[in-house]
């Protein structure tokens, strides 16, 4: 039996560390279960005053990441990492940790703490649809998330599950702050075929929800601030239709 359990620098002398000593003390934490899935599950915990989430993994993932690979768990801790070195704002990470017997993954745990005022952009364009008709706050908005969306791409990685459901807001002060979260699946694609439809299938996700709510002008001008450029090339034609088409084949 190995175990790897890391509380990050942050948090290792604070008195919260206490509550996640180890990675058996962490697996058997309770609290409000937020969400539950045949490999993990989600708890709320209070301490010290302030909330945190512990994903409890006991199953590494599906297909050959059951044998083979990275657990999901290790994947998403990796991927967090990444995403803040990229510069790329991520929920604070309290610690990580996953035990394994004899090589096979037994069981694992990400503990991250709460954004205080948060909320995920379809929840919240289906409860305040005001703010996103706001011209500046929405530019504002998407200005951060085309950002963040080109920087990952731009180090040939995919998020892979690139829901609104997964984007975090922090509305302060009417200035929008966006986290990324639970990308378990995301990795990099070194060959650029490979890379092209990840990529599209990342931008497709985005604009699942997004033809919901926005118009077809808010959804090019997203584009447009991705890409950086003004108007659309030949090659983004045809990227675009493929995005457009997704879902519909």
């Amino acid at each position: 039996m190995s175990e790897f359990w890391k509380v990050t620098n942050e948090y290792k002398n604070s008195p919260i560390a206490r509550y996640f000593s180890d990675l058996a003390m962490a697996y058997e934490l309770r609290g409000q279960l937020v969400s539950k899935d045949p490999r993990s599950q989600v708890q709320k915990c209070h301490f010290e005053g302030r909330h945190f989430y512990v994903k409890q993994y006991h199953a590494s993932g599906k297909y050959l990441r059951k044998y083979l690979g990275a657990s999901r768990v290790r994947t998403e801790w990796e991927n967090l990492v990444l995403f803040r070195q990229w510069g790329i704002p991520v929920p604070k990470v309290v610690a990580y940790g996953e035990e394994k017997c004899f090589g096979k993954f037994v069981r694992g745990v990400l503990v991250t703490e709460e954004l205080e005022n948060s909320m995920d952009m379809e929840s919240l364009v289906r409860q305040s649809p005001e703010l996103f008709a706001d011209r500046d706050w929405f530019f504002s908005l998407i200005k951060k998330l085309a950002r963040h969306v080109r920087t990952i791409h731009q180090h040939r990685f995919a998020h892979n599950d690139l829901d609104w459901r997964n984007i975090l807001v922090v509305n302060d002060n009417n200035q929008p702050e966006l986290f990324f979260f639970d990308s378990p699946a995301g990795r990099f694609w070194w060959l650029s075929p490979l890379l092209e439809y990840r990529v599209v299938k990342d931008l497709a996700h985005l604009d699942k929800v997004a033809r919901q709510f926005l118009s077809p002008q808010q959804r090019l001008r997203f584009y447009y601030l991705y890409t950086g450029a003004s108007r659309l090339s030949k090659a983004d034609k045809k990227r675009v239709r493929k995005i457009l088409n997704y879902y519909d084949s």
